[in-house]
């Protein structure tokens, strides 16, 4: 495969959030984008190709006394170049920095 494409490529990501928070900041998305929602994450049609989101279980991170959510993000693309991958996640990151995007 040529110029960074790959049929397939999966990303993990250890994010600081809940189940609820993630499909919160989705919705920013699912506006821009075909989304096909599901109770463990999200199918979306983006550029041609697809992204398949799963989140993990969902848990806490301790620091200190503070306990924050944390959830494994699981971003599994099909058929999108690196550069195309680098465009969804600089997206991606704006709607779920806190605050919204």
């Amino acid at each position: 495969m040529s110029d960074g494409e790959a049929d397939r490529m999966v990303v993990v990501r250890d994010m600081g959030l809940s189940h609820r928070e993630f499909f919160r900041s989705l919705q920013t998305l699912a506006r821009e984008w075909q989304c096909q929602i599901r109770n463990d994450g999200v199918l979306i049609d983006y550029d041609g190709g697809e992204i398949d989101i799963v989140l993990g279980k969902e848990g806490r991170r301790r620091i200190a006394a503070m306990s924050l959510p944390r959830t494994e993000v699981q971003f599994c693309f099909s058929r999108l170049t690196s550069l195309q991958r680098k465009k969804f996640f600089y997206r991606f990151d704006l709607a779920y920095r806190r605050g919204g995007g």
